[in-house]
């Protein structure tokens, strides 16, 4: 699931891979832990400045992150989707990011910076991730309990057709 391109092309902004979206659904979806929503006045990520857009998403997310306000969210949601970047906005593997350099070939035609892709974060407790296969490992063990609960609960509310409730926990 976690490698599969519908997912990668759901969480993504059609144009790169989205980290955040991801972790989210990880989170929502996988492990029915869903993230607090984000405060009203949170800024969005500059898309206007050229030397800003150069950068990969993992810079732009740093940068964002020096707000205090953002870091504390941020801190606990990022390094889930960080581990699937070698996704793209489709799905495909990649092992460099590519970025508009602002710059035209002798045709014409856009020149790209190429970015390394770095998998690495850190989740909230310690845990190291450096791509997918860290992640399905850290899902699988220590957190299957959390993600069986999660399966068993989006399963038995698509079965009834209705959302679970706290009297579903026990047939949970």
């Amino acid at each position: 699931l976690l490698g599969h391109a519908s997912m990668h092309l759901t969480n993504s902004n059609g144009e790169d891979s989205h980290p955040i979206k991801r972790a989210i659904w990880i989170r929502e979806r996988l492990l029915h832990d869903p993230p607090l929503p984000p405060p009203p006045n949170v800024p969005a990520l500059s898309t206007e400045d050229p030397n800003f857009a150069k950068l990969s998403i993992r810079e732009q997310l740093q940068i964002h992150r020096e707000d205090p306000a953002c870091a504390d969210c941020h801190r606990d949601i990022d390094a889930w989707g960080v581990a699937l970047d070698h996704y793209d906005a489709v799905g495909l593997w990649r092992d460099v990011i590519r970025r508009p350099s602002g710059e035209k070939d002798e045709k014409g035609n856009p020149v790209f910076d190429q970015l390394p892709v770095d998998t690495k974060d850190t989740l909230p407790g310690g845990v190291e991730l450096d791509g997918l296969d860290s992640l399905k490992s850290y899902l699988i063990t220590e957190r299957k309990d959390q993600f069986a609960h999660a399966l068993v609960t989006k399963l038995l509310a698509y079965a009834l057709g209705r959302s679970i409730g706290w009297s579903d926990e026990e047939t949970v």
